[in-house]
């Protein structure tokens, strides 16, 4: 196994048949790759007592929710999950959330526009969705050079 800090978590749901990204404030987290041969991961994220009845229905409906974490660095790729809710534990000021799931494998997207549409999913705008995409296209450059 190895372990990983979280330092984002985002949600993407469908509301009305379109995709958007829910941003989940992280108090602290850990992600966890276990190794296992299947992709499995845990994730461990200390969120606002908030988002409690968020989670409690996720939990109560068993329901596959596609994550967006991101590990290490604020400046790292997100990683997807397909995961679901394990446990959901009140501590005195925050969540304990506890994620189990599997990553999902990404192809690269070589088309200009879905990278665009696909970073906007992801809740980038202004200079960031600039720099995001900037960074797409020239490490994509690179990858066709070797």
């Amino acid at each position: 196994m190895k372990t990983f800090k979280l330092v984002g978590l985002k949600i993407e749901q469908e509301i009305d048949q379109e995709k958007t990204i829910k941003k989940i404030p992280l108090e602290d987290g850990l992600i966890i790759n276990l190794e296992d041969g299947e992709n499995s991961w845990l994730i461990e994220a200390l969120i606002p007592k908030e988002h409690q009845s968020y989670f409690e229905k996720l939990s109560e409906t068993k329901t596959k929710i596609k994550v967006l974490v991101t590990i290490s660095k604020k400046t790292n790729a997100p990683a997807h999950i397909l995961s679901k809710v394990k446990t959901i534990t009140p501590l005195e000021n925050h969540l304990s959330i506890l994620l189990d799931g599997r990553l999902l494998t990404s192809r690269p997207i070589h088309d200009p526009e879905e990278l665009l549409r696909s970073l906007m999913g992801q809740g980038l705008i202004g200079e960031d969705l600039l720099k995001t995409f900037s960074e797409n296209v020239h490490q994509r450059k690179e990858s066709t050079k070797l």
